[in-house]
Formats: structure tokens, C-alpha cells, sequence
């Protein structure tokens, strides 16, 4: 899936339009959690720790889009968040819930308020990203970390289908970096993922390799996977088991080798 340079003007106003949105909810639901210590279900980080790191997530990417931080390109990109997201709480102490959802805002208004860069840039988990899958990436903090606050505060959160369409075309643009390459070492699968009330996507995998686009009416796949949005971001990002999703029908595999569905959520590693 090519980067775009150039931004279209609804583009860029549905990704910042989503993006303020779910700040204010984020901000919200940190404001409203009780123990800035209460543990995150499924992660080693505490509420305070998560809030954190999704402030700095911002702070970090408005350096990026503003050409002020360059990190280097390589090794493999879940490794690189892990080691970057492990800097940032180590650089920031702040896990106040107050000071942390007063200080989200002002972070994603400066990162809407920078030009998007004319060229794709290098951002923490070494990938070159245009301002777009930049921003689907950023959104994605923010519906994903929401949930996570929320689940340990015992408070709601939803994920809108839209907000999980612009984040799951970010993810997929991002996806062949994601691969296991070991994993998928011995794969040759074409697999079409056809997101309820949204595009479809073909990810082509070959011995270790693959590449990702939008699907035509021309594809031929070995498999393809029919997904409610939101469910597939929540299993695609381990907040939720897929054999649940599976059971209540929001996801469903078919085609001439329907097994290969599972086979792709082996061989890729959660952003």
C-alpha cells in the first residue's frame, strides 16, 4: 500500500476530526480513573504508565512530523516500540491523573497544528510513515488505551466503527513490517480482508515476505476474512480473543482455503 505525500484536504479532516474526538474522551476517561496504580488488563503497565506514554506518543510524533527528532530505520518495528515506549516512561515520571489528562490535549493539538510533512518520515518503531498512517497510528493509541483505562477503571468505552476504519488502514499500510519472517517462512497465501462497511484490503504473504493494497474485483485470494472494524482492531491488537468474535459472527473466514485465516494471525506480530 503506497504512502501518500500530498494529503487530501477530507483526508486530513476525517483523520484530525477522529483524533480530537478521541482525545477528549481519553482525556475523559484518565480524569475519571480512581488509582493511578490500578494494573491494565493484558499489560504490564499501570493506568498512570499508560496514560503516560500515550501523552508522550503526541509529544514524540509532533517531533517527528516536524523533522526535530530523526531516530535510525531497522531492526524489526515491535522491538523498536518496546525499547521507545520503555525511554518514554523512564523520561517522564509525570502519573498523575489530573496533570496527565490536563497535558493529553495540548500534546494532540500540536501534533494537528504541524503541516504534514511532503515526505514520509522515520518514527520510533523505525518505519518511514506518511503524516496520514502517522495520524491512523495515533488515533489508534487513543481508541486502543482508552479501552485499556477504561477496563481498569471500570468505566465504558466504545470503538466507533469509523475510528476503527481509519486505524486499521494505517495498520495495514504498516502490516508487512509486522510480519514474522521466521513464521512465515514456509507461507505463499493470498488473504482478502473485507471490512464490514468499509474497503477491502488484500495481503499477499510469500515466503517470508509480504505486501498489502486495496482489493479489486479482479482478486482471486486463497481466503478471505469478513470482520465487524471494531472487532478486528480489538483482536488484531490482543484486547480481545478472536474465538469470541469468531462465536458472536462479527468474524468470519471462507473461500477456497479458509484455515489460512488463522494462519495470518500467526505470522504477524501485534503493533
Amino acid at each position: 500500500m503506497p504512502e501518500i505525500n500530498a494529503v487530501p484536504d477530507a483526508e486530513r479532516a476525517a483523520l484530525s476530526g477522529a483524533i480530537r474526538s478521541g482525545a477528549v474522551r481519553a482525556a475523559a476517561v484518565i480524569r475519571a480513573a480512581k488509582s493511578s496504580d490500578a494494573m491494565v488488563p493484558g499489560l504490564s503497565w499501570t493506568v498512570g504508565e499508560t496514560a503516560a506514554h500515550l501523552v508522550n506518543e503526541f509529544v514524540d510524533y509532533t517531533a517527528y512530523a516536524q523533522g526535530r527528532n530523526n531516530p535510525a530505520a531497522g531492526d524489526h518495528p515491535s522491538r523498536r516500540n518496546t525499547d521507545a515506549n520503555a525511554a518514554q516512561l523512564r523520561t517522564d515520571p509525570d502519573r498523575d491523573l489530573a496533570s496527565l489528562a490536563d497535558r493529553l490535549l495540548p500534546a494532540v493539538t500540536g501534533f494537528l497544528a504541524v503541516e504534514p510533512p511532503a515526505q514520509p518520515l522515520i518514527v520510533s518503531n523505525g518505519l518511514a510513515l506518511s503524516w496520514s498512517t502517522m495520524s491512523s497510528a495515533l488515533l489508534g493509541e487513543l481508541v486502543v488505551h482508552g479501552l485499556d483505562i477504561a477496563r481498569a477503571s471500570g468505566q465504558p468505552w466504545r470503538i466507533d466503527r469509523s475510528d476503527a476504519l481509519l486505524v486499521l488502514d494505517g495498520v495495514l499500510t504498516m502490516m508487512p513490517r509486522y510480519l514474522n519472517r521466521k513464521r512465515a517462512a514456509n507461507v505463499r497465501a493470498s488473504i482478502e480482508i473485507r471490512l464490514r462497511g468499509g474497503p477491502r484490503y488484500l495481503v499477499e504473504i510469500d515466503h517470508g515476505t509480504a505486501v498489502t493494497g486495496r482489493s479489486t474485483a479482479q482478486a482471486r485470494p486463497d481466503c478471505w476474512i469478513s470482520a465487524d472494524p471494531a472487532a478486528f482492531l480489538k483482536v488484531g491488537f490482543g484486547r480481545t480473543g478472536q474465538w469470541g468474535q469468531i462465536a458472536r459472527g462479527r468474524v468470519l473466514a471462507g473461500g477456497r482455503k479458509p484455515w489460512l485465516a488463522t494462519t495470518f494471525g500467526t505470522v504477524v506480530t501485534r503493533p
